[in-house]
């Protein structure tokens, strides 16, 4: 179990980091044009997203109990700007940037940040079924 929890979480880091990879260019052509992202009460989404999914990967690195309420606050905002982006997406008003093919990163990044918090909670279990095992 603990080599699973292990992989796992070396999956979470990897996959925060190729997110990262992706989002830094993004709030670099926010830096320099000033329209690649939308606002948040006047701050670009991407800067904050880019923050939240560094914070994913330190805490998926370090991953004990303060780094677990790193996660959350990496993972939550993440989640909850994917869902508005995506429903203003679906109702007909294009908010979010987009790939070259032209679809909405929205919708990736909510299906990337629920499946972050799926692993999240298996790494979480595992460990905790591995301290149990020890004692």
């Amino acid at each position: 179990m603990l080599i699973s929890s292990r992989l796992l979480r070396i999956g979470l880091t990897g996959v925060a980091l190729l997110i990262l990879s992706s989002i830094v260019p993004i709030s670099i052509d926010e830096y320099r044009i000033g329209n690649a992202c939308p606002k948040v009460l006047g701050f670009p989404a991407c800067y904050l997203v880019s923050v939240c999914y560094a914070l994913m990967a330190i805490a998926a690195i370090f991953w004990n109990k303060p780094f677990t309420r790193l996660f959350f606050a990496g993972v939550t905002p993440v989640i909850v700007l994917a869902l508005v982006g995506t429903s203003l997406e679906l109702g007909g008003r294009p908010t979010c940037p987009r790939s070259e093919t032209g679809w909405p990163l929205c919708y990736s990044s909510l299906i990337v940040g629920l499946f972050m918090l799926v692993g999240f909670f298996v790494v979480l279990w595992l460990e905790n079924k591995n301290n149990a095992n020890n004692n």
